[in-house]
């Protein structure tokens, strides 16, 4: 009979998934596209360029038992990484020459990138990606509004200096945390051209949404890390503002008939801000 009092301790097979979009694209070459610098790559990489071409949302699933000592199941770096150097010049190579089904994409990840894991990858998922959107509205069809989503992460403290801890929690409650808390912040940015001989490239909108926002606040401290927020409190509402003045020129300068519409800053699914431009 087995001792009862002997404890077999087990590690559980887990399932990890990673979301990866990129576009597939006719504006460019093979080798032009694989250059396009990686930026934030919350819309995806690679972008459509000028034109919106064939925009994919993958889910790419692995199962197993995670490292006892890291706790990870496969660095997720290795999965992106898998999927970029191996699925995506293959699908960029089928769509030069025709379309690409769903089934299509969903094998070639999984026949491309599973040899470069060292685990196997037991599903792909892939869905239209969902993070650039162009709008035309009755009243003015020559216009054309180009929104595109872009994520960063950040920590901040809701707070006024001159109140006590007491005072700030009675009025921005948990948030007023003194050691912070964090969001996992999404920004559209709405753009408004009207000039379609020479549309908005979405390369050169990613450019400068990297450079002049993303890198300046993801994965810092709003109230620690940067000067935008020394004398205003860093609410989503301020944080939106924020965006609007610092994207306002480098928006203009893409081409003659582009401007800032608006940003719209989702600080939770549920709370966002929009301010127009």
């Amino acid at each position: 009979m087995m001792n009862r009092s002997l404890r077999i301790q087990t590690t559980p097979v887990v399932t990890l998934t990673r979301n990866i979009r990129f576009s597939l694209t006719r504006t460019l070459d093979l080798e032009a596209t694989l250059a396009t610098p990686r930026g934030n790559t919350h819309a995806g990489w690679p972008s459509m360029d000028t034109i919106a071409g064939s925009a994919w949302d993958s889910t790419i699933e692995i199962r197993g038992v995670p490292d006892p000592r890291t706790g990870y199941l496969v660095g997720i770096n290795h999965l992106d990484q898998a999927v970029r150097a191996n699925s995506i010049p293959k699908l960029l190579e089928t769509y030069a020459v025709g379309e690409c089904s769903a089934a299509c994409v969903a094998r070639t990840i999984l026949e491309t990138a599973g040899p470069a894991l060292e685990l196997e990858i037991h599903a792909v998922e892939v869905g239209v990606e969902p993070k650039t959107r162009w709008r035309v509205e009755s009243g003015d069809m020559s216009m054309v509004l180009v929104q595109r989503r872009y994520e960063f992460s950040a920590s901040h403290r809701l707070h006024l200096p001159e109140l006590d801890d007491a005072a700030n929690e009675s009025l921005f409650g948990k948030c007023s945390n003194p050691n912070g808390h964090g969001h996992n912040y999404e920004v559209e940015v709405q753009v408004a051209t009207h000039d379609a001989s020479t549309p908005l490239s979405i390369l050169a909108l990613d450019a400068v949404v990297d450079t002049v926002l993303i890198d300046r606040f993801d994965h810092k401290h709003l109230n620690l890390d940067v000067d935008d927020f020394q004398d205003r409190v860093a609410s989503v509402e301020n944080i939106a503002l924020r965006c609007v003045e610092l994207l306002r020129g480098p928006v203009s300068a893409l081409s003659n008939d582009s401007e800032l519409h608006a940003v719209k800053v989702w600080e939770t699914p549920r709370t966002a801000c929009t301010v127009m431009a």
